[in-house]
């Protein structure tokens, strides 16, 4: 697929991160000229029905209240009781159950995977919305089908107010600055925290690319688990040059002081496995993809086995249910798949980072591969923890 941002805007991909990447949406007119979806609302309502899938269902008006959620797998009965409008289905991670879409992601490729979380699909009929609300994350909104009005705010809201007692996070208060009705190929990027509201004018679906970080809790878990790990707590408080004090229970600026100044060391001490611990932490399977992850697990294979099997025409697929990503320090290359962290030479990087990089190898990428010792180490493990899996050629 083309550039869209080139296409349909004159913009560079470099342009639009400089101008509006985090900072104001922007409307894509014909991102994906001539888009017609390549899931019918029937096939994601059967995803939605299949128990191993994240998906929900929400109702403006639902027999139990205003905004009913009810979570999947939903069911013939779910869908026999909805009236003719005013509802949404939301399916998560489409793009890894239906690897045919991965397609789709192509054009995203400018920003890095691990920032990508997935590709979400929801349909709606007439009226049907989730509400007014803020999303912590980018996210690229593409009509597939049907029309979709959204209405959108000019500024991020860092305080969000949401209506009480509700599943859905849903604000009490919404005043758009802008109003765009999108049709298929048409595409809305929304920067974090800037609210939206979108209300579908017709039969729709639209395709929801989003892309997360993580929070400051997030990293600071990670980094003590890390810390931890490789034994670098060891510091503790000190306050040498300590003054008589006037009440021997406070807990003055002075020792306030001193504490932020240690936590300040920790982190200087861990500077070296911030990138390990970044990359555990983005590569970590979602809980609700675990079960689907693991179904490829299989006994820890030999080089010899490896061999084996792609003379015999088969050839090994990466899979979409686990995370990759990799780094490159000034000693070695870091390879992180599902929470953990593989480490090579930097003689091995080019072919390490193909681990990540490509989605099949083949028996000729074998032939070119088979030699380095710390490539095929690896390989053989992420085999075994079903990162890479075994599909015969001809099949």
């Amino acid at each position: 697929m083309a550039d869209f941002f080139n296409t349909g805007l004159g913009l560079t991909q470099q342009q639009f991160l400089d101008q509006y990447w985090q900072k104001k949406p922007l409307l894509i007119r014909q991102a994906f000229a001539d888009f017609e979806s390549p899931i019918t609302p029937n096939e994601l309502a059967g995803l939605a029905c299949e128990p191993e899938i994240e998906s929900r269902l929400i109702e403006e008006n639902g027999v139990k209240g205003k905004w009913q959620v009810t979570t999947g797998p939903l069911s013939e009965a779910d869908f026999e009781r909805l009236p003719a409008t005013h509802w949404t289905m939301l399916v998560q991670d489409v793009d890894k159950h239906l690897p045919d879409l991965q397609y789709l992601l192509d054009p995203f490729r400018f920003i890095p995977d691990w920032r990508r979380d997935d590709l979400m699909i929801s349909y709606a009929p007439k009226h049907g919305t989730v509400g007014p609300h803020t999303d912590g994350y980018d996210v690229f909104l593409l009509q597939a089908m049907g029309s979709r009005r959204w209405q959108i705010g000019n500024k991020p809201i860092t305080e969000a107010k949401l209506i009480d007692g509700l599943d859905l996070q849903i604000l009490t208060e919404f005043t758009p600055d802008q109003t765009w009705d999108l049709k298929p190929g048409d595409m809305l990027y929304l920067p974090p925290h800037f609210a939206h509201h979108g209300v579908a004018l017709n039969d729709c679906m639209t395709f929801s690319f989003g892309f997360r970080a993580p929070s400051q809790i997030d990293m600071l878990d990670a980094i003590t688990n890390s810390l931890i790990e490789n034994e670098l707590t060891s510091s503790r408080y000190q306050d040498a040059g300590l003054q008589t004090c006037q009440n021997s229970s406070e807990i003055d600026a002075e020792a306030v002081k001193r504490l932020k100044q240690l936590l300040h060391d920790a982190i200087d001490e861990a500077a070296p496995i911030l990138t390990s611990a970044l990359g555990k932490f983005v590569t970590e399977t979602k809980s609700t993809l675990t079960a689907l992850a693991s179904e490829t697990i299989s006994d820890l294979t030999t080089i010899d086995e490896v061999n084996t099997l792609f003379e015999q025409d088969n050839i090994l697929q990466r899979s979409h249910y686990h995370r990759f990503a990799w780094a490159k320090s000034e000693t070695e290359i870091h390879f992180f798949m599902a929470g953990e962290v593989f480490k090579a030479r930097l003689s091995s990087c080019n072919n390490i980072i193909i681990l990540a990089e490509q989605a099949i190898l083949t028996q000729d990428d074998w032939q070119l591969l088979k030699n380095d010792t710390e490539f095929t180490t690896i390989l053989c493990q992420l085999i075994a923890e079903g990162a890479w899996f075994w599909i015969n050629n001809g099949s």
